[in-house]
């Protein structure tokens, strides 16, 4: 098994988290109010207490780590929802401040229209670009899952698919141009897939004629980064897009959005990682990173078991 594929995984699983601890700081505040607070976000800073959130210092994650820790937790070789529903309780239980203060435990456990349950590709991506399973076994385990949004399942499928194939690519012959052609293919697989739900490939076309232009304006028509799952899918592609490849630059800009923050932070991150390994995450910002251990400890965990 490539070596090359086991060490992007584990990037891509610790740039998730650590984009999540730029973006969580600001999570659900409009640009307005980042402007007041924070000036603007330029690394690691401390969430304040909120109506909606309880307060965290600097360098902490929250659901979207907590979610992907699960994911790899209930992973044998894929995860499932009976496994991930018993992690996520735990976790929820144990770190209730990591979570929203309205936040309950639903089943399926898919909060917020599973937007942070994107992390479920992960794994599978990891085993697609392995070699360990085909195309048609991930779309078979992702088709296995019940009750769930088709939404949902679009997005999971394509952030699994530019997942496994930035785990393949060799850095120096990526183009971002590319990068597009092969997010609009994976939506249309995920259509064929995943069908009779059209509102991820709506919003992927209404959103390409603006992927050159100001992010803000992508935002815009993303309902400012709100919490549906097409939303945040088509705002981390833009953020890539844009800067595939300064992770710096792609974790601040999504950060600084407003909206779903710690989600667009996360997954941008998980992209930067898969890309490029951990050579592109800022030292300052990693020393900072307080679950850094735990992350790498559950990746590479997962990676050892064949």
């Amino acid at each position: 098994m490539s070596t090359t594929i086991e060490s992007k995984f584990i990037a891509a699983c610790v740039g998730a988290a650590l984009g999540e601890s730029i973006g969580m700081a600001c999570e659900s505040m409009t640009p307005a109010q980042i402007q007041e607070q924070f000036g603007r976000i330029k690394g690691p800073a401390p969430r304040p207490e909120s109506d909606d959130f309880y307060p965290l210092p600097a360098g902490s994650t929250a659901r979207q780590t907590e979610g992907l820790l699960a994911v790899l937790k209930s992973s044998n070789p894929l995860p499932d929802l009976p496994h991930f529903a018993f992690h996520i309780k735990d976790a929820f239980n144990r770190f209730p401040t990591l979570w929203p203060k309205s936040a309950a435990f639903p089943w399926p456990p898919f909060p917020d229209e599973g937007h942070y349950t994107f992390a479920f590709a992960m794994p599978a991506a990891y085993r697609l670009a392995s070699g360990a399973i085909t195309v048609e076994d991930a779309a078979d385990w992702l088709k296995s899952f019940a009750p769930v949004s088709i939404v949902w399942q679009q997005g999971t499928w394509v952030y699994l698919r530019l997942l496994a194939w930035m785990f393949e690519h060799h850095t120096d012959s990526f183009a971002k141009e590319l990068f597009l052609t092969k997010a609009l293919m994976f939506v249309d697989e995920a259509e064929a897939y995943f069908p009779h739900d059209f509102k991820l490939k709506r919003r992927m076309q209404s959103i390409q004629p603006l992927m050159e232009g100001p992010l803000e304006a992508v935002a815009a028509t993303c309902g400012d980064v709100n919490i549906a799952a097409e939303n945040i899918i088509s705002v981390v592609g833009a953020v890539f897009y844009q800067h595939p490849d300064s992770f710096h630059e792609a974790v601040l800009s999504g950060a600084n959005l407003g909206g779903s923050t710690g989600a667009v932070t996360f997954y941008a991150g998980s992209l930067l990682g898969a890309l490029h390994g951990t050579s592109v995450f800022p030292d300052a910002w990693l020393d900072k990173l307080r679950v850094r251990d735990s992350v790498e400890h559950a990746a590479k965990s997962y990676v050892s078991r064949k």
